[in-house]
């Protein structure tokens, strides 16, 4: 059974597997140790750095917050992390 999302939810993750590198990827799988006992069990990357999921915040910063709580229950590291940097944003500008 997947997570429904909104369309917007849906533009966004697709925009964040375009940005997405594989070697970055694996690497980050690596170094969370996200093998079956570790730490980071089951996190999955798409392999963006920080500064460009950064960029991304303020490329997105109107979404509903509907939608950001979207992104932080996301299997992808990043989508969430781009979830909490939305919400330090938008609670920084309030």
């Amino acid at each position: 059974m997947g997570i429904i999302m909104s369309a917007q939810t849906e533009r966004i993750i697709r925009r964040l597997r375009e940005l997405g590198d594989s070697d970055i990827a694996a690497h980050s799988q690596r170094f969370f140790k996200t093998e079956p006992g570790e730490y980071g069990e089951g996190d999955k990357f798409l392999g963006i750095r920080v500064p460009i999921i950064r960029t991304c915040v303020r490329e997105y910063r109107e979404i509903s917050l509907q939608d950001t709580v979207e992104l932080l229950k996301s299997p992808f590291h990043e989508a969430r992390l781009l979830a909490v940097l939305m919400l330090v944003a938008k609670y920084n500008t309030s």
